[in-house]
């Protein structure tokens, strides 16, 4: 049986030959976990001084926050090291609740928040009331409702948020320490090759989508990644909403900003949920070229992104790079790496036009009609569990996704996408 997806009609991407959806397939390492990036899910016992920062945060949280905590201990997770700096998701932790935090963020809460998304990273969500663009009128205005307008246009950057906190738990949690303190920001060292095949292209990306950097060899380079200056505003804003309702919470805030300041050229607005940036495509959301390129440097792999439909000039799906049985398997196949698959996919509005969205699959499962149901993160809905999509109400649907090259290569021909947007990025400036 066929699943509808809710409130899929998003201005995520454009789908359209006049101004294209570009894809990164330059020559690039395949992603994959390598056994040397996963982390074992075994008790590890502690260290004295981890003992101390374990003590020192269970005092402090939360009695419903305890078990979290303790979950984590137990599934090897607080002692990963898997991160940028190779500090662990426990070093992090202490380090948030011992050193002081951005304004008006508290410690406890946001230790809180983070224990949440690492023991169930569905709970990350895009909503946010949009109804209020003006801060001082929220502050001023009685009549001015905090509710109504729970549109938003962070589906892709809460995938990346998701995809990092469900399989780099202690790199998500370094994230969320320098986002949250008070210089607000995250450093992380980058290796140019995860960019692109030729370092001089790796650093006109980087120039092109203006990331503040340090570039102290020829294949390493420290990139300095902060939220936009609204972002702060936007979590006050947050703070004020109804309880019980669904939304982005501080962390779900200050790493979506994030994500939507680097991929559009820093030029996001956490208050309009707008954007501009160079590529003059959509005022809401990234299109794809963008998102490939911040879920690059955020993983420090080498994403490539794939390709099913076409869209021709008049927005309309014309047909498909490759059969569905062909996609099914590459989904499967990408999965089997125990990958996460972030892919995006359109629905039609009343009028007939494509809209997007993104999604992330997860895994598998069969239905009782023994078809294949992809089970998903779907940051747009209020479900703190995976949703179940049936394969023939899914694989149609599918825009774009992140696929490893050597499991495109079995079975598709493509053009390299790294070229590709090279060219529009160009005839786009040089038309302005």
């Amino acid at each position: 049986m066929s699943l509808y997806i809710p409130n899929i009609l998003q201005k995520n991407y454009i789908t359209s030959d006049v101004k294209p959806q570009m894809v990164n397939l330059s020559l690039q390492y395949p992603f994959g976990l390598q056994p040397a990036d996963s982390f074992t899910l075994v008790k590890k016992e502690l260290s004295e001084k981890e003992q101390k920062q374990y003590n020192a945060i269970l005092q402090k949280v939360p009695a419903d926050k305890t078990k979290e905590l303790e979950n984590l201990r137990n599934c090897g997770i607080l002692t990963n090291k898997k991160s940028n700096d190779r500090t662990t998701t426990l070093d992090n932790l202490y380090k948030i609740l011992t050193t002081e935090r951005a304004e008006g963020l508290d410690s406890i809460e946001i230790i809180s928040e983070t224990l949440g998304h690492l023991n169930n990273p569905y709970l990350i969500s895009q909503k946010s009331d949009n109804s209020i663009t003006n801060y001082l009128e929220a502050f001023f205005s009685p009549k001015t409702p905090l509710y109504g307008k729970r549109d938003s246009s962070t589906c892709t950057a809460a995938c990346i948020e998701f995809d990092l906190a469900s399989l780099e738990p202690a790199e998500f949690t370094r994230f969320v320490e320098g986002l949250t303190s008070k210089d607000m920001k995250v450093e992380k060292v980058i290796d140019s090759d995860n960019l692109a095949d030729k370092t001089l292209d790796a650093i006109w990306l980087l120039n092109t989508f203006d990331i503040p950097r340090e570039e102290n060899d020829f294949d390493k380079i420290k990139l300095t990644l902060k939220p936009d200056e609204n972002a702060l505003l936007k979590v006050r804003l947050n703070s004020k909403m109804p309880s019980g309702i669904k939304q982005r919470n501080n962390i779900d805030t200050l790493m979506q900003s994030t994500f939507m300041h680097i991929g559009s050229q820093q030029s996001y607005n956490s208050l309009t949920d707008k954007r501009s940036g160079k590529f003059n495509v959509t005022e809401r959301g990234l299109i794809e070229f963008e998102k490939t390129f911040v879920e690059s440097i955020v993983r420090n792999k080498n994403i490539i992104s794939v390709n099913y439909q076409r869209i021709n000039e008049y927005g309309e799906i014309a047909g498909y790079e490759a059969d569905f049985d062909t996609i099914k398997q590459q989904l499967l196949d990408t999965l089997a790496l125990k990958e996460n698959i972030i892919l995006g996919v359109t629905n039609k509005t009343k009028n007939g036009k494509l809209k997007g969205h993104e999604i992330v699959v997860t895994g598998t499962r069969t239905g009782l009609n023994g078809k294949t149901e992809f089970l998903c993160f779907n940051s747009d809905i209020d479900k703190t569990n995976p949703v179940a999509y049936d394969e023939d109400y899914l694989l149609p649907r599918i825009h774009h996704a992140g696929i490893p090259k050597e499991i495109v290569m079995k079975s598709m021909v493509f053009q390299d996408g790294w070229v590709m947007g090279l060219e529009n990025y160009k005839k786009l400036r040089d038309n302005n």
